[in-house]
């Protein structure tokens, strides 16, 4: 082997090469790398970086399939220089547009080496591979294709409501449904109500929006007691906050919870405001006048916690009424601020993952007459795969757009109200 070109000898190296790329000159960059390339047989480290450097340049040129040759060959030796993802992304960046085709080609043909040291999970020989053991009878599959996600109902009814839709419709048309909680329980108690679906009104605190206060609510409803009622206060119609007290009508509502015949609970925060002293948990904020910064803060609660208050809201409700339906939902409303030094966008992020832990953790241990509606995923995960948002339509980025709004209520009247004809078999 001649010295010079030693793969231990630092002046090999491919930097003329670099700048031959650099300035497009692919001719001289070409006769650079065969000229290195041709002076090991054996393919030491930095010879096998020029081989493959000459592949993708075979290819970005128009020989594909001459380039994917010689590509597989320097996959097969497997041993490639410290420098080479540097080397690669130049040649890349000299074929422009050219070179993301070249990159994707080598992509789908699992060409493109990703490690300098260690052969594990390397085989070299393509013939010993094995496949991986598949059966689409045991497996969900995500959207394959972009044309599938042009229509959104039949995406939503295959791809997400899958595994958790009742066996048969839960409720009639002329069903008392309660819904409690954040956005999602008003507004299909709206829609409900504006097509004649709903017999039970009564008003509910928006503030509901966090499980210790939806805990707090039903247990005040139901059985009379209370340990935060001092941390009432909700948002009042002019905004500020506004202590809800409403004892003379408690019996009122104790009386619908043993009418209706369903019940639906949308969380939508894990962070809350709490009194450090008392450990008590503010439905929604501290007002003005009470707030002390010595006493006052905000946290994120734990899966832990709100596991907790969900399994105490199921036992109170199945105790006052056996058997009755629950639909457990997440709002896919952001968060509109955060405290701390962290951006809002990624505590809301830990925020929603917290509370969907929790209702997975409830809805694992099988509890009868429990359900969940994934009206989250259909905005969160379904949203960032269409050409449009599904925030923002009434100029308020943080609320959900209204076609998005009624493809989740559609969806949801379809297969829990009888009366309804699903647009889409899911089980094909």
């Amino acid at each position: 082997m001649d010295s010079a070109i030693s793969p231990g000898n630092e002046s090999f190296q491919l930097d003329d090469v670099v700048s031959a790329l650099k300035s497009k000159n692919f001719s001289l960059a070409e006769s650079l790398l065969k000229a290195k390339s041709s002076a090991d047989p054996c393919m030491p480290t930095l010879v096998v970086d020029a081989y493959y450097l000459i592949a993708v340049l075979t290819m970005g040129l128009g020989a594909e399939e001459k380039g994917i040759a010689l590509a597989s060959q320097c996959v097969r030796a497997g041993v490639f220089s410290s420098k080479f993802s540097y080397y690669f992304g130049c040649a890349l960046e000299a074929l422009g547009e050219k070179g993301e085709v070249v990159r994707k080609r080598l992509q789908e043909l699992r060409l493109i080496p990703w490690h300098v040291v260690g052969f594990l999970g390397i085989e070299r020989n393509f013939l010993a591979i094995e496949p991986w053991y598949f059966s689409r009878a045991m497996v969900n599959l995500f959207p394959r294709t972009q044309p599938e996600f042009q229509d959104e109902e039949r995406l939503v009814e295959k791809y997400i409501l899958h595994g958790w839709l009742p066996a048969a419709p839960l409720f009639t048309p002329d069903s008392r449904i309660l819904t409690l909680g954040s956005c999602f329980a008003q507004e299909l108690r709206n829609y409900l109500a504006e097509r004649g679906m709903s017999s039970d009104w009564l008003f509910v605190p928006p503030g509901l929006n966090n499980t210790f206060a939806l805990r707090n609510f039903i247990s005040w409803c139901l059985t009379g007691e209370t340990a935060t009622k001092a941390y009432w206060y909700d948002e009042g119609d002019q905004g500020g906050a506004v202590k809800w007290d409403d004892e003379s009508n408690r019996h009122s509502y104790a009386e619908v919870f043993k009418r209706i015949d369903g019940i639906i609970l949308t969380v939508g925060l894990a962070e809350v405001w709490y009194d450090n002293t008392t450990g008590g948990v503010f439905w929604r904020g501290v007002p003005k006048s009470s707030y002390d910064e010595s006493r006052h803060h905000c946290r994120v609660s734990t899966v832990e916690e709100n596991e907790d208050n969900l399994r105490e809201i199921i036992r109170l409700i199945h105790n006052a009424k056996p058997g009755i339906p629950i639909v457990l939902t997440l709002s896919p409303i952001p968060l509109k601020a955060a405290t701390g030094d962290k951006s809002c966008i990624t505590v809301d992020t830990v925020s929603k993952s917290i509370l969907r832990v929790a209702i997975d953790k409830v809805m694992s241990s099988g509890i009868d007459n429990v359900y969940y509606w994934p009206s989250f995923e259909i905005v969160r995960s379904l949203g960032p795969h269409l050409p449009y948002s599904l925030f923002g339509e009434d100029g308020n980025t943080r609320h959900v757009n209204r076609n998005a709004v009624h493809l989740i209520l559609k969806a949801f009247t379809k297969y829990y109200f009888s009366g309804q004809t699903p647009v889409f078999d899911t089980e094909q």
